[in-house]
C-alpha cells in the first residue's frame, strides 16, 4: 500500500537512536511528519511530544495501534525489537526495524513471517548500506581500478570503559549486536557471494558489563574473498576503518578520504616463473618497474542517498528497498555463527 507524503511516523523508544538519531534524519528530509513518541519514561515520550507536536504514550501497544501512524519506527533496547516489530506489522503498520534485525535466526524467522502476511512493509535499518564512504568505495571497485577484489579488512577500534547497557548480556548488548550489524553487512555486500567459512573470538576488555566489547570475525566467501572483521572498545591504537585489496590495486580509507594505490595489469607484458638459479646478486625476485598510479580524494559517491530518502521511495513509490529480508537475515546468521561456543 502506498502511502502518501509525508508519511506519517510513530517512534517507539525515545532514547539515544530514537531521540538522537531518528528524529533529526527524518526531519532533515522532508518527506516525514512525527505524530507519535512512545517512552517507558512518560517524560521522554513528552519531550519528543512536546518537540514534534505529537501524541506521546508510554505503552507501544497503544502507538501501534493509532489510527493515523503510517509507519512505525522501532528504536527500543535490542532484546525488545522483535516483539515491538511484529505487534506494528499485525496492526498493518509499514515498520523500520532498527539493528539488531534480530538475536538470533529463529527471532528472523518469527518476524520475516509475519512480515509475509501484513499489510505494511518491514525495511530494516541497515542504515551503513548508504554510508558515503560505502557508497564511493562500491563505485570505485565497480571501476575496476584495483582488479579482482580478494581481501577485505574493516575495522572499527576505540577504548572505552563502556558502562550502559550496551555493555550487558542481559538486554542483548555487546559490540556484536551493536556495531556488528553494520560492519557485517558490509563485509557482506563485498563478499557478493555465500560464505563458506567463518571463525570468530570475543572478549570482555575494558567494558564494565558481561558482554563482549571485543571482536574479530573472518570470514570467507564461496568466491574466495576473504574478509577480515574487527570491532573492539579495547584497541588504544586503531588501524584504518577501510583496506580493501584488489589484484592490482589497493585502497584504504578513514570515512574522510580514501587513498588509492593500482596499476593497469593488462598493460603489462607477461611475466612467467623462471625455475633456473637466479644470479647472486640483484635481488630475490623481479624487478620490473611497476607504473604504480596514487591518488587521495575525498569521500563524495557520485551518486549519494540516505536510510530515510529510500524508506520514502519506498513507501510512496513502491520502490524495491536496497535491504532485502534476505540480506537482514544473512546478517543475523553470520551474527549467531560468530556468537556460537565463545561464551558470549
Amino acid at each position: 500500500m502506498a502511502v502518501a507524503s509525508p508519511i506519517r511516523v510513530g517512534i517507539v523508544g525515545v532514547g539515544r537512536a530514537g531521540w538522537g538519531m531518528h528524529r533529526p534524519e527524518l526531519n532533515g528530509h522532508g518527506g516525514y511528519r512525527i505524530i507519535a513518541a512512545c517512552d517507558l519514561v512518560a517524560e521522554r515520550a513528552q519531550m519528543l511530544a512536546d518537540a514534534a507536536d505529537a501524541r506521546a504514550y508510554t505503552d507501544y501497544r497503544d502507538l501501534v495501534n493509532d489510527p493515523e501512524v503510517d509507519l512505525v519506527v522501532v528504536a527500543t533496547r535490542s532484546d525488545t525489537h522483535a516483539e515491538v516489530d511484529i505487534a506494528a506489522l499485525e496492526a498493518g503498520k509499514h515498520v523500520v526495524a532498527e539493528k539488531p534485525f534480530a538475536t538470533s535466526l529463529a527471532e528472523a524467522d518469527r518476524i520475516i513471517a509475519a512480515a509475509a502476511k501484513a499489510r505494511g512493509r518491514l525495511l530494516v535499518r541497515q542504515n551503513r548500506r548508504f554510508d558515503p564512504a560505502f557508497l564511493h568505495i562500491r563505485e570505485i571497485l565497480a571501476s575496476g581500478r584495483l582488479g579482482e577484489l580478494y581481501q577485505v579488512r574493516l575495522c572499527r577500534h576505540g577504548y572505552q570503559r563502556r558502562n550502559d547497557w550496551q555493555t550487558l548480556r542481559a538486554f542483548q548488548g555487546g559490540q556484536l549486536n551493536n556495531w556488528g550489524p553494520h560492519i557485517i553487512d558490509h563485509a557482506l555486500q563485498l563478499i557478493a557471494a555465500p560464505v563458506a567459512s567463518l571463525w570468530s573470538d570475543l572478549r570482555n576488555v575494558a567494558a564494565a558489563g558481561d558482554a563482549e566489547d571485543h571482536l574479530k570475525i573472518v570470514l570467507r566467501g564461496a568466491n574466495g574473498v576473504v574478509a577480515d572483521i574487527e570491532i573492539s572498545g579495547g584497541v588504544a591504537l586503531g588501524s584504518p576503518i577501510w583496506h580493501l585489496v584488489g589484484t592490482q590495486g589497493a585502497l584504504v580509507s578513514d570515512e574522510r578520504s580514501i587513498t588509492l594505490k593500482w596499476y593497469d595489469r593488462a598493460a603489462m607484458a607477461p611475466v612467467s616463473a623462471d625455475p633456473g638459479d637466479p644470479p647472486l646478486e640483484g635481488g630475490f625476485a623481479n624487478v620490473e618497474a611497476i607504473p604504480w598510479q596514487s591518488e587521495e580524494i575525498s569521500v563524495a559517491p557520485a551518486r549519494p542517498t540516505s536510510f530515510y530518502a529510500e524508506v520514502h521511495r519506498a513507501l510512496t513509490e513502491g520502490s524495491t528497498f536496497p535491504v532485502s529480508l534476505e540480506e537482514a537475515r544473512a546478517v543475523v546468521q553470520v551474527t549467531e555463527l560468530a556468537r556460537a561456543g565463545t561464551g558470549f
